[in-house]
Order: C-alpha cells, then structure tokens, then sequence
C-alpha cells in the first residue's frame, strides 16, 4: 500500500517538474497522467494513478532522463537564486540589455525644471552699464535665460550713459522701496556700498556680480552676500602677461581707459600696469569711453604723435577699434600688438582681421544667469551664496571661429 501522504506529496512534486519525452524535449510531469504512459517503467505510480505501459523502457533509462531533468533544475534554480539582483532604487527603472552580454543598467529620466519652480520671486538687477556698452546685453540675455527657466520675474535696470552714478545710486534707492525677494549689483563706485547695506538691512538678500569692490571685506560688512564675476586685478595682469610675445621688452604701450574712475577700470588697469613695470615697459594712459568716434578721434591723435607704440591695451574691448587706425597709418597686422576684453562682435572682427591679436573673455552670460539660479535657490531652499570666477579665457585667430557664432547670438 502506498501512504496516502506520500501520494499528495508526490503530485505536489510533480507539478513543479518536467520529464523527458521521446524527441529529448521536456513536458510537464503532471501531465503524463492523462496520456498513456509509454515511456514510464511499468508499474511505476504517479500520483493516485498505478501505470502500465505499452512500450516500457528499462528503469535505468528512466533514471537516467529524470535524473537529469531533476538535476537541471536544481542547478537552473540554484543559479538563480545565487545570481547578484540589480539594486532597484526609488523613482529610477531598471532594464536588463542584451547584446554580447547581459548587464543591467539604471535607465535615467531626464527631469525638467518647470516654470512654476520660482513662482512669485521677483529679482532686480542694477547695473552702471549704459546703452551704448553692448557686453551688458550678454548679462541681460544670461539673467532673462535664467529667469524662464526657473519661473521667476527678474528685470535690468541700466542708466542711458555708462557709469552714471547719480541715476544708478537713484534706480538702487527706488528698487530698495519696491522691496524685490532680491537684488544683484556690480559695485562700479564704492559709494554704492551704503546702499547695499541699506538694502541687506531691508531684509534683502543682495549679490554682487561683474565688479567686486576694491577691498572685498567691505562688500561684506556692507552685506554683500557673493561675488559673481572677473577677478578684475589679476585678469589685467593675465591680459598684459598674455600680450608680452607680441612685443619685446621695454617697449612703450598705451592704456585706454572706458571707465576712468570706476572700480573695475582701474583695478583691471592696475594689473596690466603691474606687468609692464615688470617688463620694463614705458606706458601712457588715455581716457575715453565707449564711444567709437571718441576713441576713434583720441587714439588717432595719440598714435600719430607717439609712432614707438608697440602695444594697445584697453580695459573694456575698445582697443580693437585702434586697428583700423593703424591700418589706416599703414601698419601691417601684428606690427602693433592690440588686445583687451570681452567678444562683443567688434572684437571678433578684429581678430579676424589680424589688428586684435587676443582677447581676454568673462563669460557675461554667466554674470546673467548665476545670480538669478543662486537667489532663486536661496529663497527656495535656504542655501546660501556662493563665489564665482567666471574665468580668462584666452580668444585669438585660432580658436575665435569656435565662438564667432556664439558671440553674435549673445552668449559669449
């Protein structure tokens, strides 16, 4: 007799495995109950059934097959339960790929910033740059970028001539009253720090971008919470040092100056003044602006009486108008070495022409777009500012075609 519970364990067992059949495929064990059983050794008992077999095979056999089946599963499902499972971590997907090998990988979603991110900030940026200064439309493009993209309201304030400091001191007053969840300023005078302390006083967090003050401890007691731009000192240094394989030692060199007086001006003046002390240089610095026709009309003048010049700096970008001066007196390109900052088109061109031998770029845009991110993530998330040099970047005739394209649509 066979224990009833044998049985039932029996069946159990069986509809869980498969036996060979006579081609060397499998089927499922269960089923050899509903077929005749020409294979099964006779009297072999499956389930509640006892079989007998038309055509049986010797029981050797029958072990060999089932044996094997048996085994195959076990091994199969050992190395399944063995084999290393793919971590599978919240909010990512995971899919096995199949070439030359099995891997698994994580499948990452690109997640967007929607607009509503920001939704309800409003940003003021006060600049001293004036209409007719076109690196200023770089930095506007940067901030209004940055604004789309994080859902917030950011508006430029610039006055109609650059570096008028009464409408900049007036335009800081009026934004202080409107009360913005946060402004940005380049300090272009010191005499903008008690306003920068008026605003942090308000309870305005207030970022300073472009133009650091000359002592950066200042910027800080005044509760400037950043500095977002050039390193202005030492990029005048970098410019000149850059400059000094186009001429040799103890040449003479002239200084223009678009912005005498204002802080970035002069601290970018004092580098390149530092270097050519070093190079044992004789230099002259000429005041001018903007605009063309006065730079135009006084680096003419000044290069007709001074024919030993061998080097033009500026500390904006107009020394690259002093090409067409010279070509103009019958100097050849590269004969008078001409550089100075930024990738304003005029420069671009100049360099192409061979007059401008290299420019010193800032990035602008990024002046733009930093500040509004990190204001943005301050009133969001409580994160505090943070500083960034935003570079001195080297542009000269063999790599100005990789940024021509970039500096027409404003982003260099």
């Amino acid at each position: 007799m066979i224990d009833p519970r044998m049985r039932r364990r029996a069946s159990s067992f069986l509809a869980s495995m498969t036996v060979p059949s006579t081609d060397g495929s499998l089927m499922p064990a269960d089923r050899v109950k509903y077929i005749k059983f020409k294979y099964a050794p006779a009297g072999t008992i499956y389930g509640d059934a006892l079989m007998t077999s038309e055509k049986a095979v010797s029981r050797r056999e029958w072990v060999k097959y089932t044996g094997a089946a048996i085994g195959g599963l076990v091994v199969g499902g050992a190395i399944g339960y063995l084999a290393p499972r793919p971590e599978v971590k919240p909010g990512v997907t995971t899919e096995t790929i199949t070439s030359t090998k099995t891997e698994t990988v994580a499948k990452t979603e690109t997640v967007q910033v929607k607009p509503e991110f920001g939704k309800g900030l409003r940003f003021t940026y006060i600049t001293h740059g004036g209409e007719e200064n076109v690196f200023w439309n770089s930095v506007a493009l940067g901030m209004k970028e940055a604004a789309g993209v994080l859902g917030v309201d950011a508006v430029m304030i610039r006055p109609k001539t650059e570096g008028d400091l009464a409408m900049e001191s007036a335009n800081f007053e009026s934004t202080i009253a409107e009360k913005p969840d946060g402004i940005v300023v380049p300090i272009c005078y010191e005499e903008l720090l008690p306003l920068v302390k008026k605003a942090t006083d308000a309870g305005i967090p207030t970022l300073v971008a472009n133009i650091d003050s000359s002592d950066p401890e200042k910027r800080v007691a005044a509760g400037g919470l950043c500095f977002i731009g050039q390193n202005l000192e030492p990029a005048g240094y970098f410019l000149a040092q850059s400059l000094s394989k186009y001429f040799p030692s103890g040449s003479h060199a002239l200084i223009l100056m678009e912005g005498p007086g204002m802080v970035w001006a002069e601290q970018r003046a004092h580098g390149i003044v530092r270097f050519l002390g070093e190079y044992n240089c004789t230099y002259d610095r000429l005041d001018v602006s903007f605009d063309t026709a006065v730079v135009e009309s006084r680096s003419s003048a000044y290069l007709e009486a001074h024919p030993e010049t061998k080097a033009i700096f500026s500390v904006g970008y107009m020394a690259t108008v002093c090409g067409n001066i010279l070509k103009n007196m019958g100097k050849a390109p590269g004969e008078v070495a001409i550089t100075g900052f930024d990738l304003v088109p005029l420069v671009i061109d100049g360099i192409k022409s061979g007059y401008t031998t290299l420019s010193i770029d800032q990035q602008p845009y990024l002046q733009g777009f930093l500040p509004i991110a990190q204001l943005t993530l301050m009133k969001k998330y409580g994160l505090s500012a943070w500083d960034v040099n935003t570079g001195n970047a080297i542009v000269d005739k063999s790599n100005v075609a990789l940024v021509e394209d970039l500096s027409k649509k404003g982003y260099r």
